[in-house]
């Protein structure tokens, strides 16, 4: 047998020969295989594991990639071409050469919870973990007066999906529509849901924003009011939600509970209450100190 020729892609360890060896060894992408003496048998002793070790080298890269651009969320192709050159040969994706689609069936495995692939018009978006109404909202934040027909540009959502969710933020009251002189529609965020920000004023990493709000509430305290933080950040309530389940599937917080007799029937509200029924009041962040 000629090394490797019964198994694609497996390529004999230098120093080794198929016919020499009684057991040679052969090296594949994802393992190390040990033919038996027979060759009739093929048994893994090794793996690389890629699943545990790209993950966090992955998010960590596009969270970086996503700070430096000031964005939420960027094109698949983006997102390629500003991932470093190891990483990309890592994950066996040639930079500037491979297609969008199979960048993202590389990459899509290792987003982990924080991030999400979105489909657009035109093009296929990796960004920051974020509902429809959440990615609306946030650029009207950042261009407060701006029309829907330029809103709708280059955002990660078919047509169909951006009309419904605009129409459901007027009908909530949370974008509220105006129009200029030259009878252009213009949307803006309603008071009520926080006011317009710039883009170099506003954070980008939720996570980040998430943890500073925890240390202002807090004031060096262990223990954190759900609801403080909640208030503090007045983000829509599915939003927050969500990243406080993010933080609590990946072990960054730990939820309490506590007495709500001595609470208001606002701040119990505020807090959090999971599919189980269960109340929340407290939590406290076990994360890195420079998660930022």
């Amino acid at each position: 047998m000629d090394s490797g020729s019964e198994v694609p892609g497996i390529l004999p360890i230098p120093g080794t020969s198929a016919r020499n060896d009684r057991c040679p060894v052969f090296r594949h992408p994802k393992f190390f295989v040990l033919y038996t003496e027979n060759y009739h048998k093929v048994t893994r002793i090794g793996r690389i594991r890629m699943e545990e070790e790209s993950p966090p080298i992955v998010q960590k890269q596009i969270a970086e990639l996503l700070r430096k651009r000031k964005k939420d969320y960027l094109t698949v192709t983006q997102i390629r071409n500003g991932l470093s050159a190891a990483l990309l040969k890592r994950l066996g994706i040639a930079k500037h050469k491979s297609r969008a689609g199979d960048v993202l069936s590389h990459l899509k495995p290792y987003l982990g919870t924080g991030m999400s692939a979105y489909k657009g018009p035109k093009s296929v978006y990796i960004g920051f973990d974020m509902s429809m109404n959440e990615i609306i909202l946030d650029k009207i934040r950042r261009n407060p007066g701006m029309s829907p027909k330029n809103l709708a540009r280059n955002l990660p959502m078919i047509k169909k999906d951006f009309i419904a969710n605009l129409n459901k933020l007027l009908e909530t009251g949370d974008v509220i529509c105006t129009f200029s002189e030259s009878h252009t529609p213009r949307l803006k965020i309603s008071c009520k849901i926080g006011g317009q920000t710039t883009l170099e004023e506003r954070p980008i990493d939720g996570r980040a924003v998430f943890k500073a709000a925890c240390e202002k509430v807090g004031k060096g305290q262990k223990f954190v009011r759900i609801h403080r933080i909640r208030e503090y950040l007045d983000w829509p309530g599915e939003r927050f939600d969500r990243m406080l389940m993010h933080l609590m599937a990946d072990y960054t917080i730990e939820l309490h509970g506590g007495d709500p007799s001595i609470m208001t029937e606002k701040e119990i509200k505020d807090s959090f209450t999971d599919e189980n029924g269960l109340l929340y009041i407290n939590l406290t962040w076990w994360g890195k100190d420079d998660e930022r």
